[in-house]
C-alpha cells in the first residue's frame, strides 16, 4: 500500500471543499450586471485571483487557478512526476499552436493568447526548443512528431496535423505511465484512451466514405474491430458506465454532429472514475480527482460568465452546467 500518499490525500479531499459549491452558484445566476457578477466572485474560491489579475480579469483568474492547482499537486504529492500524464496534454497543445503559427509565420508574441501554462515546460522555454529544434531533449520523439505535423501545416493538411499531435500525445502518456507504474493512474490513461478512440470512430462513421485521418490508440478496453458500427460504439459507451448515461449525448451527435454533450459526459465519467478509486487513501486518484473538480469549477464559472453576458435566461445556464460533483 502506498501510505505515502495518505498526507497529500488528506491535503486535497480539505482543499476540494472550497472550491465551487451549489451556494455559490445560485449566487451567480441571479447576478444582474458585469459587475454584480465580479462583486459575487469575489466571495468564491475565485476571490484571491480575481483581485491579482490584470482588470480583474475573470477568464486569468480561471486560468490562475488551475496554474495554482498543479503546482500545489507538485508540491505536495510524494511521487509528483507521476502526474506528468495531466500536464502533457498542455505541451501538446502548445506545441500544436506553434506548428499552425509557422504556417501563418506568427512570432512568439502573436501565439501567447493561445498557450497554456499549465504543461510540464514552460511555454516560452517550449518555444525556444522548437526554435533550436531540440525537441527530443525534452521528451523521445518529439522533434520528429514536430517536424512531420510542421510539413503537414505547410501542405495545408491541418486535420492530419492534429491526429499527429494526438498520437504524440498518447504515445508520451504512456511512457510516463509505464515509467511510473501506478495502478490508477494506468486505470486513468485507460479511459482517456478508450473515450478518444470511441469519439474518432464516432467522428469516421458520421462522415461515411470521408478520408478522415483518425489513429487508433492502442492500450485502451477496445480493440478497432469492436467498433465496426454505431450500435458496437454505443455498445462500448455502455461498457464504460451504462447505456443511458450515454444515450442523450449520442443521440444530440447523430442529429447535431458535434461532441458538446459527450464532452461533458465524457469530462463527468472521467470524475467518475477518480472519485470512485479516491475511497482507497492510498490511491494517487484522489490527487487526480481533486485537479478534476478544479477543471469543473472552472467550466462552471465560464459557463455562467458567458451565459451572462450573451443574455441567456438563467435555466438555459443551469443546462449548461456540469453540477455531479459541485460540493454542497
Amino acid at each position: 500500500m502506498q501510505t505515502s500518499f495518505i498526507y497529500s490525500a488528506s491535503k486535497v479531499n480539505t482543499l476540494s471543499q472550497f472550491l465551487l459549491n451549489r451556494t455559490d452558484i445560485e449566487r451567480l445566476l441571479v447576478t444582474e450586471s458585469s459587475e454584480d457578477l465580479q462583486s459575487a466572485l469575489k466571495e468564491t474560491y475565485l476571490a484571491p485571483y480575481v483581485v491579482h489579475v490584470p482588470n480583474e480579469d475573470i477568464a486569468l483568474a480561471i486560468e490562475a487557478t488551475l496554474i495554482h492547482a498543479k503546482k500545489l499537486i507538485h508540491r505536495i504529492a510524494p511521487q509528483s512526476d507521476m502526474f506528468r500524464v495531466l500536464w502533457v496534454q498542455y505541451d501538446i497543445h502548445n506545441l500544436r499552436v506553434f506548428a499552425k503559427a509557422s504556417v501563418v509565420q506568427w512570432d512568439y508574441e502573436r501565439c501567447e493568447p493561445y498557450l497554456l501554462r499549465r504543461g510540464i515546460y514552460a511555454p516560452d522555454y517550449l518555444y525556444e526548443k522548437v526554435q533550436a529544434n531540440e525537441l527530443n531533449r525534452l521528451q523521445i520523439g518529439w522533434q520528429e512528431a514536430y517536424d512531420q505535423a510542421l510539413q503537414t501545416a505547410v501542405g495545408g493538411d491541418l486535420s492530419q496535423l492534429d491526429d499527429i499531435f494526438d498520437t504524440l500525445y498518447f504515445k508520451t502518456s504512456k511512457y510516463i505511465v509505464e515509467s511510473i507504474g501506478d495502478a490508477f493512474m494506468k486505470t486513468y490513461l485507460t479511459t482517456v484512451i478508450d473515450l478518444h478512440n470511441l469519439k474518432n470512430r464516432l467522428r469516421q462513421l458520421k462522415n461515411g466514405s470521408a478520408q478522415l485521418p483518425a489513429t487508433f490508440i492502442t492500450g485502451g478496453s477496445f480493440t478497432s474491430g469492436q467498433l465496426d458500427t454505431f450500435e458496437q460504439v454505443a455498445a462500448a459507451f455502455a461498457r464504460l458506465s451504462n447505456e443511458e448515461y450515454w444515450a442523450e449525448a449520442l443521440e444530440h451527435y447523430q442529429t447535431e454532429g458535434t461532441f458538446t454533450f459527450i464532452d461533458d459526459r465524457a469530462a463527468d465519467h472521467l470524475i467518475n472514475v477518480a472519485k470512485k478509486a479516491s475511497y482507497d487513501m492510498f490511491s494517487s486518484a484522489s490527487i487526480v480527482f481533486y485537479y478534476l473538480q478544479c477543471l469543473q469549477s472552472a467550466d462552471n464559472v465560464r459557463a455562467i460568465e458567458v451565459g451572462k453576458n450573451s443574455g441567456m435566461k438563467i435555466d438555459d445556464i443551469r443546462n449548461n452546467l456540469r453540477l455531479a460533483y459541485v460540493n454542497e
